[in-house]
């Protein structure tokens, strides 16, 4: 039997390379659509507890980058670096001196600490450390712990999907 020999030269897959602002900017699309308002609920977070509310959401956002970054590491591990650098440069939430950015900075890079050790096997530590963050006391304290580990599975899983 005779094969088409152009048929032979071509590629079974193409890939596609994407650059640091297509990945960035599908990445603040989702950033900027959390509004953490059912998990501030469960947290038991009101309107009302204006500084606890403020902390908790900026510890969500931290959060929020640092599963970006581990979501980066596993898609693009030539490239996740200069991604995460870039857009460490470029987002308003972390550019600058300013002291919110440099608590921004701060909380992401404590975040990406924790995750660092069981990358995205296991978020109970870090469950554990935002709990202690938000100073959330609980008579249930591994029924709070396991429902943020769901919460950060479901936001990792979230954020790895809509990568690309």
């Amino acid at each position: 039997m005779h094969q088409n020999s152009s048929a032979l030269a071509a590629p079974r897959i193409s890939t596609r390379e994407y650059s640091a602002g297509e990945i960035i900017g599908q990445f603040l699309a989702i950033y900027n659509s959390m509004d953490f308002t059912s998990e501030l609920e469960f947290l038991g977070i009101s309107r009302f507890h204006v500084f606890r509310r403020r902390k908790a959401l900026r510890e969500f956002r931290a959060l929020c980058i640092a599963l970006w970054g581990l979501a980066l590491e596993k898609s693009f591990p030539k490239d996740s670096a200069q991604f995460f650098d870039e857009f460490r440069a470029s987002s308003p939430v972390l550019a600058g001196d300013g002291k919110a950015a440099r608590q921004m900075h701060s909380r992401v890079a404590a975040y990406r600490d924790i995750l660092d050790e069981k990358k995205d096997t296991d978020f109970l530590p870090v469950a554990g450390y935002l709990a202690a963050e938000l100073s959330l006391h609980a008579e249930d304290v591994r029924r709070l712990r396991l429902k943020l580990s769901l919460f950060m599975r479901n936001l990792y899983t979230l954020i790895f999907d809509k990568l690309v």
